[in-house]
């Protein structure tokens, strides 16, 4: 499974882990009967299918102790010009406009925070089901609302009565936590014995970055429950190299994607660790923290994909000639240079994309 940071497509990859992350649990409701079909990045983050019916869910991340509230998501987009400030630029304005609206349909925001009590009444857990909410809110939300255009004949009323606020985990790291709690039966009936540690956290990335390539696709793709699953099994087999009838394939571990270029064992398994450091900073990085290391994955993905042409164009040779072009490329970066990045992230940024390729420098693929 290749991974690729942003290249274009239908979004940026800066910023979108927790997404990603949350995306990831739509899925495994759907293998849990839960959805019929899922997809990302189509007419909204996440979009959800019980039957034709349509689930429209978007994802909104706070820092710090933002709290949103039923202002914050009827409030125009105040990076808009005065006069675009309308109330189609708002969240909800958003999530309820601009897409088919048939019976059935249901909207979801879905938040890292708690919000504030007047949004809290619209809260539910994940795959139930809110309460009712006052008819004085209701009213706030159709007036701060107004002018909003709707297709199929639908008001701000209809689609306030089918909006739902999810609250999910603070952090990616905690999202991938519960990822990764429902993962391991998974993968233990795939397997018919438990799991490594490793092998789960290895599953998830692997899922993580299916799901990030498919966002960056010009088309989105509808999955359903047996193709979720079919990707599943694949994923666990490059990652155990076990079939679920007991037969096994080589692995390609970053270890021996790095021996065509004659790297050491004991610096292939430094440049292990490395990778697994900077994977758990992403994770735990925010803001612009997390999009000034997704812009440097993306910058050395841009060299590694340079290198790659020069291979197959015949202007360097496989194993560690391409092997070492890469790595003085990444360590002429003007950022490394000038000393705003550290060679030593820069090269942990190569090791990760390094392990999620494949044959980065045996032959000319």
């Amino acid at each position: 499974m290749t991974l690729g940071p942003a290249d274009g497509g239908r979004r940026s990859r800066r910023g979108f882990l927790y997404q990603d992350a949350v995306t990831l649990l739509d899925c495994l409701d759907m293998l849990d009967g839960h959805w019929t079909e899922v997809s990302w990045e189509d007419l909204e983050d996440v979009l959800c299918y019980t039957a034709d019916a349509p689930s429209y869910r978007q994802v909104k991340t706070v820092e710090g102790a933002k709290r949103h509230s039923i202002a914050d998501i009827c409030k125009p987009d105040p990076a808009k010009k005065t006069e675009n400030r309308t109330a189609a630029t708002s969240y909800l304005g958003k999530l309820f406009g601009g897409k088919p609206l048939p019976e059935g349909t249901r909207f979801t925001l879905i938040v890292n925070e708690t919000p504030q009590r007047d949004l809290f009444q619209f809260v539910c857990e994940r795959g139930g089901t809110r309460g009712p909410i006052s008819a004085e809110d209701r009213e706030r939300i159709v007036e701060k609302l107004d002018g909003l255009s709707l297709p199929d004949g639908r008001d701000v009323g209809w689609c306030v009565d089918r909006l739902d606020v999810l609250v999910t985990a603070r952090s990616c790291d905690q999202v991938e936590d519960e990822a990764r709690r429902r993962l391991v039966p998974l993968i233990t009936t795939y397997l018919g014995q438990d799991p490594l540690a490793q092998e789960v956290d290895n599953v998830l990335l692997g899922l993580h970055g299916y799901i990030a390539r498919r966002a960056t696709e010009p088309e989105p793709r509808r999955h359903t429950a047996d193709e979720f699953r079919c990707i599943l099994g694949k994923t666990i087999l490059q990652v155990t190299g076990q079939r679920p009838d007991g037969s096994t394939e080589p692995l390609m571990t970053l270890q021996a994607k790095l021996r065509p270029a004659g790297v050491p064992n004991a610096e292939a398994e430094r440049q292990h660790q490395a990778m697994l450091a900077f994977r758990q900073t992403q994770r735990r990085s925010l803001g612009s923290e997390r999009q000034r290391l997704a812009e440097l994955s993306d910058k050395v993905y841009a060299i590694c994909q340079l290198t790659s042409m020069q291979r197959r164009g015949g202007l360097i040779e496989a194993g560690e000639p391409a092997y070492r072009a890469t790595m003085l490329a990444v360590s002429q970066m003007r950022e490394v240079v000038s000393g705003t990045v550290d060679l030593s992230q820069a090269l942990a940024a190569l090791s990760d994309i390094t392990a999620r390729c494949q044959n980065r420098y045996e032959d000319a693929s």
